[in-house]
């Protein structure tokens, strides 16, 4: 009896010891899945020899993501020994000589594992083969390899398919090896759909996802890849290959590359050895002009993977970067004798080439890539490099050459998004609704609807800007100089940058300006083609080498010093990068641009280099300025340069502004302002205040992050806390100021903010939120004082301005309107309605002096409103300029007005000589319906 007491037990230890260890290793998955790696090898531990066979693939998995080779070679070594799992320790060995370039070890190791599996049925090293194989130039090898997988998916989905074929249609694992098989013989649709058919079986699963993430990247279909990698990343938001392929994804789409660093150091806080993610970091250093920085990134990972595909391609950048371009064809050589159809070399080449503007050079480099034989004989490769060499084309206004080879690259293969949009775009949008025409040096492209307006105005403007730059930077740049003016963002967008949607109104490409025409979008198309024709000289006369922030911060100078109101006016976002340490020097400061985090940043950017390049022509003259451009043309770097150019060291230069700024931003000392840079990582500061619950500034920043992040009853419970802490705290009362407008209570907003100024915080953004409190109380003799102490606080803000015109509207005091609205439009050199509004008062005053004196402004902002025409025309008759009140008159009448005929009897009126006429008002728009 005692006996058979103790066999239970033992059995019943047994039974519990087995269900503890198997939940150890679902544990041990559910952590990797995750990305909790550091809890999978402490859930492993208790595995027992029974189930090492399973634990053994989760571990290798876990050695594979975060890069320990030598720990997976050996796991892998062991698990060769037995039978049963010597394919997969096969397959996993591959894996780690991968990570140090032994590709062709790898790819035999593969082989091998393939025929020790009962009729060829090793699925995942069938794809890795077939990819490497593929890769390596080996293409007949290659699908030999995809070709047992493509079969068996064809007999799988065969009708009438049963057992075994059949169920294999359900096993996710299979058909994302079948997509990427299909991927590695460049058949886009069927790995598309093999992977779509996967996440049918498994949605979500994560390799599915990375797998099609890396085929829409190959594609340039941002949007699916970002979707893709957005559904791995939310269940293990530290998976290192989501994050590099995210970071991939950041700098082709949106050139972001702050948020691309972010995800590098991510991935390589995971994986430390990921080669990929460090070449990234150094093409990233090359942006900022770090070229040693780049060297040493690029030597620590050759360290690890000698025969990376990322680190060679990027050793040839770094070359072209510092102007060696026969250093780049021997370091693409090397990279083409591992891998004889490396497109993406070409393609990192396409995406630095743009950055510089050096078109011709790349023009050159992809024409001998097409020659290469790896690329020549393989129909995705060509097209794929015809499309750089298309888009590279464009860039460089031979549109006919690169329409030619965007249909050969489109003929080649049909998947290309950017190459679908830009053949759309040539071979119907513009033949049916754009024009060009040549005048003088330039190559002008207007809509149709808008030439008969647009050509009385832009060659005029252009001609005067290239006569003056000539003048001044004694040289001529090379020509035509193509100006190209779209109606519509989308195909502004498309022509550009080949996408629907890029965000900006303008680009210069060196002898191609693509911007947005007046029915494109409310800018002044003036100041944007003035800028953008600046960058022409700038690029061109630097030959190509100038720094973004140079050639940037002069475009800002040449259009406010051809028109004051073209000036942007951003003096306390100046001030608070001076204050919080975030004004990089002058020898470093295209960092302002390349690690801008938010479109605040680069604004910021923009007025800070446009700053310092104002700042340099007043303290070291014009000439000496614009000598830098040639210097940076022979390759010379920036410190180097400006020590030439204006007899000082970069150091001196950055210090003196530093003063300047100082001195200039003083006033900004005093006021009240929440830099929200300061708040953007809301997890931290929460973090804090729940550790730091006693300590109401805690307490008071994490209200604000929540509050910029949009959760406002966490916002309001943290605000609480801090006033309950310190009933002064300003940063709370801010909070809950804001919290009580988006409530629509005024009166409680109001409160806050007495309690802010008697605390003594006081300023123009206090004074702001003053205003939008008063106006919701009711109270706009508060708002009035408010706005008026605002604009005496910091009269260059446009805002204030605005909102006092409207207040004066309201309240019918039409003299302190207008006063307001010249403020306005002199501010704002974008404002159409603001122009407008200035524009019907002076008429209606019979303003005329002041009227002419907007008469620049206006065409430049708005030449499609047939009141400012009118209003011009009647204020130079007035005034006695009959041929400006023709040229006005016709400017209307180019418009198709309701009111020709009137029009037309005002041009006799001036030919006669008449004045005192009764107002010209354009016709009220026909009300819809």
């Amino acid at each position: 009896m005692s006996s058979r007491r103790g066999w239970r037990a033992a059995l019943l230890a047994l039974a519990l010891h087995a269900s503890t260890a198997w939940a150890d290793l679902a544990s041990a998955r559910s952590a990797l899945d995750r990305g909790d790696y550091g809890a999978v090898e402490a859930a492993l531990r208790t595995a027992r020899p029974a189930e090492r066979a399973e634990a053994d693939r989760v571990r290798a998995r876990w050695l594979w993501e975060t890069g320990q080779h030598e720990a997976l070679t050996a796991l892998a070594s062991r698990m060769q020994r037995a039978a049963a799992t010597r394919p997969e320790g096969l397959s996993w060995e591959a894996e780690a000589l991968v990570g140090v370039g032994r590709y062709e070890d790898a790819v035999a190791r593969w082989q091998r594992a393939i025929e020790l599996t009962p009729r060829g049925e090793a699925w995942r090293a069938r794809a890795r083969a077939a990819t490497w194989l593929a890769t390596l130039g080996r293409r007949d090898e290659a699908r030999e390899a995809a070709n047992g997988l493509i079969d068996a998916f064809n007999d799988g989905s065969a009708e009438g398919a049963r057992g075994a074929a059949a169920a294999r249609m359900r096993d996710a694992d299979f058909l994302t090896c079948v997509g990427m098989a299909a991927r590695a013989l460049g058949a886009v649709r069927d790995a598309n759909g093999a992977f779509n058919d996967a996440l049918r079986v498994a949605p979500g699963r994560a390799e599915t996802n990375l797998e099609q993430a890396a085929l829409m990247l190959t594609t340039e279909d941002y949007g699916p890849a970002g979707e893709a990698l957005t559904a791995v990343l939310r269940a293990n938001p530290r998976h290192p290959r989501a994050l590099l392929l995210r970071a991939r994804t950041r700098l082709s789409s949106d050139l972001d590359m702050a948020r691309a660093r972010d995800d590098l150091a991510a991935a390589l806080a995971v994986h430390p050895r990921l080669t990929g993610a460090m070449a990234m970091q150094a093409s990233l250093m090359l942006r900022d002009d770090d070229v040693a920085g780049a060297g040493r990134r690029l030597d620590e990972a050759s360290a690890i993977n000698p025969r990376d595909l990322d680190v060679l391609t990027m050793r040839g950048i770094a070359r072209f970067s510092a102007g060696d371009l026969p250093g780049l064809r021997r370091s693409f050589d090397a990279l083409f004798a591992v891998a004889p159809a490396w497109t993406e070399g070409y393609e990192v080449l396409a995406d630095f080439a743009d950055w510089q503007h050096r078109y011709a050079e790349a023009a050159t480099l992809m024409g001998e890539g097409l020659a290469r034989p790896g690329i020549a004989g393989d129909r995705r490769a060509g097209a794929r490099m015809r499309a750089f060499l298309g888009i590279n084309l464009l860039r460089m206004g031979r549109e006919d050459e690169a329409v030619a080879e965007l249909r050969r690259s489109f003929e080649q293969s049909r998947f290309n998004v950017r190459v679908a949009n830009l053949l759309n775009f040539y071979e119907r949008t513009i033949p049916e609704s754009y024009v060009v025409e040549a005048d003088g040096p330039f190559r002008i492209r207007y809509h149709r609807e808008e030439r008969a307006i647009l050509r009385r105005f832009v060659p005029q403007l252009l001609r005067r800007a290239w006569d003056d730059m000539v003048r001044r930077y004694g040289y001529t740049p090379e020509g035509p100089v193509s100006i190209e003016l779209y109606a519509d963002a989308e195909h502004f967008s498309v022509r550009t940058a080949g996408v629907p949607e890029i965000g900006v109104q303008g680009v210069c490409f060196g002898r191609v300006v693509t911007a947005l025409s007046p029915r494109g979008g409310p800018f002044n198309w003036g100041q944007i083609v003035w800028h953008e024709l600046a960058h022409v000289f700038a690029v061109q006369r630097s030959r190509s080498r100038v720094p973004r922030w140079f050639t940037e911060g002069l475009s800002e100078w040449e259009a406010f010093h051809a028109r004051p109101e073209w000036a942007r006016e951003d003096d306390p976002s100046l001030h608070r990068a001076l204050a919080g340490g975030r004004l990089p020097r002058v020898a470093d400061f295209n960092t302002a641009f390349t690690h801008a985090r938010h479109a605040d940043d680069m604004l910021t950017a923009y007025y800070a280099a446009s700053q310092l390049v104002a700042f340099m022509i007043e303290r070291y003259g014009f000439e000496r300025v614009a000598s830098m451009l040639p210097l940076w043309g022979e390759g010379i770097a920036t410190p180097e340069v400006i020590a030439r150019a204006l007899g000082v060291s970069a150091d001196a230069v950055d210090e003196a502004f530093r003063a300047m700024l100082r001195a200039r931003l003083a006033p900004y000392d005093r006021d009240y302002v929440v830099d929200r840079a300061r708040y953007r990582d809301r997890e931290a500061m929460v973090r804090a205040a729940d550790e730091r619950t006693g300590d109401a500034g805690v307490q008071a920043d994490a209200a604000m992050a929540l509050l910029l992040g949009g959760d406002g009853p966490g916002a309001a419970r943290r605000a609480e806390a801090a006033i309950r802490l310190e009933g002064a705290q300003p940063v709370a009362r801010w909070v809950r100021a804001t919290l009580a407008i988006e409530a629509r209570d005024g009166r409680a907003a109001l409160s806050e903010l007495d309690a802010l100024r008697e605390g003594g915080r006081d300023g123009y953004a206090v004074r702001m939120l003053e205003a939008r409190a008063a106006r919701l109380a009711r109270d706009d003799g508060r708002a009035l004082s408010a706005l008026t102490e605002a604009t005496r606080r910091d009269p260059t803000q446009v805002d204030a301005w605005r909102a006092l015109a409207a207040l004066h509207g309201r309240a019918h005091r039409e003299a302190e309107r207008v006063a307001a609205l010249r403020v306005v439009v002199r501010l704002d050199q974008h404002d159409r309605e603001g122009l407008s509004e200035l524009l019907a008062a002076l008429l209606e005053s019979r303003s005329w002096a002041e009227i002419r004196a907007l008469a620049e402004h206006a065409v430049s902002l708005d030449p499609e409103r047939l009141s400012v025409h009118l209003a011009l025309g009647q204020a130079a008759q007035e005034t006695g300029d009959r041929e400006s009140a023709i040229a006005a008159y016709e400017s209307a009448l180019a418009l198709d007005p309701p009111n020709a005929a009137e029009v037309r009897a005002r041009i006799e009126a001036v030919r006669r000589g008449e004045r005192g006429l009764p107002l010209l008002r354009a016709p009220a728009a026909p009300r819809a319906g």
